[in-house]
């Protein structure tokens, strides 16, 4: 669509394709029930499985994926595909959870991000990532359960989350995320790669 006055919802095909040009990380958050084996065949039709990652609430889904495709990297022993065990709330038996399912990461939601259940993610050999709610829910967080400004996503929120230990973020202000690592002088090819997050 060519037509700036036309709003449109791009296929996953689509975005994949404009993705694969810039080299991003892709998280491709599987939703609806069935969704693993079908996204699955598309990003290897796109010859892009180095580039997208998968993840889910739904446990049923990251057990296809680690089904259908349970190869390691000779050079690492790590999975080849990756995928990520989304919890809003962690169970205190997360990490026995992820690792039933052949999850190569944990997502946790940001408040609850902590050094010692970051730590844990680590030490059993899986990556982490935190996500913030939609900016309504964020809203919602902000008035409802902790009554302050939580869901303007600053960059002070941005640095008490990222201080847990978290190795990426998916935000609503990438924006935000990238000036403040800037600002401190970090790497910001996380920032970047961590708000590319589509959800199916």
């Amino acid at each position: 669509v060519t037509d700036s006055r036309v709003a449109y919802i791009p296929t996953l095909e689509e975005v994949l394709l404009d993705a694969k040009k810039t080299g991003v990380i892709v998280k491709i958050e599987l939703k609806g029930v069935g969704t693993a084996k079908p996204v699955l065949d598309l990003v290897e039709s796109l010859d892009m499985v180095s580039q997208c990652h998968y993840s889910s609430f739904s446990l049923d889904e990251i057990r296809t994926i680690r089904k259908l495709r349970p190869q390691r990297s000779p050079v690492d022993g790590k999975y080849i595909y990756k995928t990520g065990c989304l919890f809003g709330e962690p169970p205190s038996n997360f990490i026995e959870i992820a690792q039933s399912v052949g999850a190569s990461e944990v997502h946790l939601k940001y408040d609850t991000c902590t050094v010692e259940r970051i730590n844990d993610i680590h030490k059993a050999g899986f990556g982490s990532m935190c996500f913030f709610r939609s900016p309504g829910r964020m809203k919602e967080d902000s008035s409802l359960k902790y009554s302050g400004d939580c869901g303007n996503e600053d960059k002070a929120m941005y640095d008490i989350v990222r201080k847990t230990g978290v190795q990426s973020m998916c935000v609503n202000r990438p924006d935000v995320l990238h000036g403040m690592l800037h600002t401190k002088g970090e790497p910001t090819h996380r920032a970047l790669e961590s708000h590319t997050v589509i959800t199916i």
